[in-house]
């Protein structure tokens, strides 16, 4: 009885040939008596054993060794091994599939009143970009996500305005003014949609004032000053435009009228 494996075939023995699993006779003359001798052989053909296996594995696990076997990439190789059952060659397949590092790309805007901002783990406090390295729910890998963050700046401007006193209170942006004062305005910009922080500096001129005191004679009525008619004593006011402010300039003239004086005298001689 002889046990081979499958790789030793064909097999001779006794000028017998032997392509598998079976028994033999071949007929030999005794040394010994000279007549026929029959000698049997049952031989056993152990086949060479064959294993498939399928992995999957992440691409940062590369190169990847398997069985004395070294895989860079997706591919099939084969390593032949022995059985520790039949001392036979065992050929053993891996079928590696590597599954590649995702990668994705995000651009966001956002106004700066927003820092700092977060997003997958990473903190951002201003234009920047920064990459996350997640873990894939679908390959179970790793997954690069890659945020390109842009910070809009609140917009600022200031305003400086003169008005007159005339025209308070004064309204400018929703916001109200009731004299000389700096007020600051929270708008949104048609742009960027950030905030835009307005800033009025407002002056108030105030409306001018005189006061004038003239004596004249009643021969001189009627009296006219700075477009105003006057027929006797009294007080009128003026409202004129200011050269400096541009704005109202009340003059008031108060105007005494004086009498002629007149006396009669009788006298006789």
């Amino acid at each position: 009885d002889i046990t081979i494996c499958d790789t030793e075939l064909p097999y001779t023995w006794n000028g017998l040939t032997f392509n598998a699993t079976e028994s033999q006779t071949a007929t030999l003359t005794s040394t010994v008596t000279g007549c026929d001798s029959l000698a049997t052989l049952n031989l056993t053909v152990d086949p060479t054993l064959t294993s498939t296996t399928d992995i999957t594995i992440c691409d940062t696990e590369l190169p990847y060794t398997w069985n004395g076997l070294t895989f860079n990439e997706t591919e099939t190789q084969t390593a032949t091994l022995t059985s520790a059952v039949t001392g036979c060659d065992s050929l053993a397949t891996l079928n590696l599939t590597v599954d590649p590092t995702l990668t994705s790309t995000t651009d966001i805007t956002i106004c700066d009143t927003e820092l700092p901002y977060t997003w997958n783990g990473l903190t951002f406090n201003g234009t920047e970009t920064q990459t996350a390295t997640l873990t894939s729910a679908v390959t179970g890998c790793d997954s690069l996500a890659t945020l390109n963050l842009t910070v809009n700046p609140t917009l600022t401007s200031t305003t400086d305005i003169t008005i007159c006193d005339t025209e308070l209170p004064y309204t400018w942006n929703g916001l109200t003014f009731n004299g000389t004062e700096t007020q600051t305005a929270t708008l949104t910009s048609a742009v960027t949609g950030c905030d835009s922080l307005a800033t009025l500096n407002l002056t108030v001129d105030p409306t001018l004032t005189s006061t004038t005191d003239i004596t004249i004679c009643d021969t001189e009525l009627p009296y006219t000053w700075n477009g105003l008619t006057f027929n006797g004593t009294e007080s009128q006011t003026a409202t004129l435009t200011s050269a400096v402010t541009g704005c109202d300039s009340l003059a008031t003239l108060n105007l005494t009228v004086d009498p002629t004086l007149t006396s009669t005298t009788d006298i006789t001689i």
